[in-house]
């Protein structure tokens, strides 16, 4: 064996092995051309290499609104997942050859020898440790997407819900009672002759079903559902988000009564977006031409909207669906055709469900603007009602909190308690911390509550799509039209064979409104815009006596405007006597320095020959503005 002289050992100085794969951890052949290896060094390079260069030409020729909607498709997600899988295997390889080609172990001592050792295990502890964090996220929002679309259409109810216990502490109080116990408590039930206020009395039972015949499990013919197009990125995306009752004690999907019913508009071409409430009391929704319901029930669902649900989904000759969505589909259908919009989507979420989602944000701080005093709370879980009282002011609310401040509905109108829930839904939407949301417990437990608690036909295609309209949504100047006000309903009570308090919409008062949400001139906009600003509370009292009707449209007239005006549920919105002829204006507090706008817009639109404005300073007034209308004040009307 022929010796090894001095020239050939310096031909091939001796590397050290950790620095070569230290190297090529860094970017794949690095390693190999520390060591002079460099045919190894290019054949390694050469795919990193032309995938970064196609990803940096992906990222400048692309618009961020494409590279948004690229990041959030979930065939891109799952791809990214493969990728990061073989990017660490591929690693992995890289590293452990520039390694092994540097080792001699007839070089060096046995410490530095475990030395290198572990630096090497180090790095590959470091390698698929990375690898590990980046992928957490991108699977969980697969695993996100797979739930949706696993889940799109599927009623099975959570029941298993925590008791509302006492909610007491600083920023939230509950004044608890001796528990009214009743065999059967029900929420749903309203009944009362004043639209003003919620009914002091409540009915014993249900109204009957509509329609009453049952259907058999295997019904011999079920109606043809009229085909939708998917949306297509520039229509106006319309979205029912449905709150229902699930969770209450013995509650299931047969008997689930939809309280909540908001259908959220957005204006893709200007980013604008509409909130659409309706009382979950209203009846004479018009059903859709094509429907057998349509011919059967008169063309009309002349129940409380909140029972269609049910009814649908027990009645499938009459509603086109399967069994998994017909309830969605049919309160989509009636709505859309009580709207005039084309309702394509739906979001459905268990109101108690809705608690463990704000619980695993952290909460969420909500600008109590009207106290709630609810005499009779339902808790829904078998004990009876509490008595709930939630003062004015900023208040951080945990889970239970905001669903009892949002469901409350005694003691107020249905156009506070769906502005209520407005507030809610925009508070949580405002303060969820997206970086907060990224760590890997908060995403983890956000995505088990999603998957579970929320079901919707989103194509999970189209996703990405709504994502990148979501940029461009701003919440400040959304409109908020709350269907309640006698421009949109009538009082029905007692209402048909069921003698229950409902209330009669207008269709065709409704249709015209709903199409013209978006329809306010950029002038109008920037003033309306002003006045939000300013956020003034007006309070709207009744001063010539009888009912509340002209006060109430008054209050509606000055919300549409931007002011958070409302006829107050404290003394049935009367004023302290019926003998007012003029109006009454009065700032309280200097509210006319500090919300000079508001103040102006006031004035103008409440100018009769026997106006009269007061300044008043009153410390414990919640208030900004007080108008108390009287027998002289023009009727303004919505």
């Amino acid at each position: 064996m022929p010796l090894v002289g001095p020239a050939d050992v310096a031909v091939r100085p001796r590397r050290s092995a950790f620095a070569a794969a230290f190297l090529s951890f860094l970017f794949p052949g690095l390693g190999h051309a520390y060591l002079g290896r460099w045919l190894r060094a290019v054949l390694w390079a050469a795919l990193p290499i032309i995938g970064t260069a196609y990803l940096i030409g992906r990222a400048v020729t692309g618009s961020r609104d494409e590279l948004i909607e690229l990041a959030a498709d979930p065939d891109v997600l799952s791809f990214i997942l493969l990728f990061l899988v073989f990017d660490v295997v591929y690693r992995l390889l890289s590293l452990l050859d520039a390694y092994r080609l540097a080792l001699d172990t007839s070089v060096g001592t046995t410490g530095t020898r475990m030395l290198s050792i572990a630096g090497l295990s180090a790095l590959i502890v470091v390698v698929v440790g990375s690898h590990i964090a980046v992928a957490q996220p991108v699977f969980f929002a697969t695993d996100l997407y797979a739930d949706i679309e696993a889940n799109a259409g599927d009623e099975t109810e959570v029941l298993d819900a925590d008791e509302l216990v006492e909610l007491g502490g600083d920023d939230f109080e509950l004044i608890t009672g001796e528990l009214e116990q009743q065999e059967t408590p029900d929420p749903d039930a309203s009944i009362g002759p004043e639209a003003s206020v919620e009914p002091t009395a409540e009915p014993t039972e249900e109204p009957t079903a509509e329609p009453t015949e049952e259907a058999t499990e295997e019904p011999t013919a079920e109606p043809t559902p009229k085909k939708t197009a998917e949306w297509n990125g520039k229509e106006r995306l319309n979205i029912l988000l449905i709150g229902s009752d699930g969770g209450r004690q013995g509650v299931n999907d047969g008997s689930l009564l939809t309280d909540t019913m908001i259908t959220i508009s957005v204006d893709p071409v200007t980013g604008r977006l509409a909130f659409i409430s309706l009382p979950r009391d209203t009846s004479n929704i018009p059903l859709p031409r094509e429907w057998p319901a349509y011919n059967a029930l008169g063309g009309k669902w002349n129940n409380k909207i909140n029972t269609l649900y049910v009814q649908a989904r027990a009645n499938s000759s009459l509603f086109p669906g399967n069994n998994k969505n017909r309830g969605y589909r049919a309160l989509m259908g009636a709505l859309g055709e009580l709207y005039g919009l084309d309702i394509k989507y739906y979001v459905s979420v268990d109101l108690n469900s809705f608690r463990n989602v704000v619980n695993t944000l952290g909460g969420v701080v909500i600008d109590v603007q009207l106290p709630v005093m609810d005499e009779a709370y339902a808790t829904g879980d078998g004990r009876g009602k509490l008595k709930l009282y939630v003062p004015p002011g900023m208040r951080k609310m945990n889970g239970q909190e905001s669903l009892a401040y949002a469901r409350s509905r005694h003691g107020s109108s249905d156009f506070d308690r769906s502005a209520r829930q407005q507030r809610v839904i925009t508070s949580v939407r405002d303060q969820t911390d997206i970086d907060a949301l990224l760590e890997p417990g908060v995403v983890t437990d956000l995505v088990k509550q999603l998957s579970k608690d929320v079901k919707t036909n989103i194509p999970t295609k189209l996703i990405p799509k709504m994502l990148t309209l979501a940029q461009k949504v701003d919440l400040d100047n959304r409109e908020n039209l709350v269907l309640s006000s006698s421009k949109y309903t009538e009082v029905c009570y007692p209402c048909g064979s069921s003698g229950l308090w409902m209330l009669k919409a207008k269709p065709a008062a409704i249709k015209a409104d709903v199409k013209s949400v978006f329809s306010t001139s950029r002038a109008q906009q920037r003033q309306i815009n002003k006045l939000r600003d300013e956020g003034a509370t007006v309070y709207v009292l009744n001063g010539e006596g009888g009912r509340n009707t002209k006060a109430i449209n008054i209050a509606a007239k000055l919300a549409d405007k931007g002011m958070d005006a409302i006829v107050p549920p404290v003394n049935d919105g009367k004023a302290d006597t019926a003998k007012y002829k003029g109006t009454v204006i009065r700032a309280y507090n200097g509210a006319q320095k500090a919300m000079p706008d508001t103040f102006k817009k006031i004035k103008s639109m409440l100018n009769d020959k026997k106006r009269t404005v007061e300044f008043v300073e009153d410390e414990a007034t919640t208030a900004d503005f007080v108008v108390i209308v009287g027998s002289k004040t023009e009727a303004l009307k919505p």
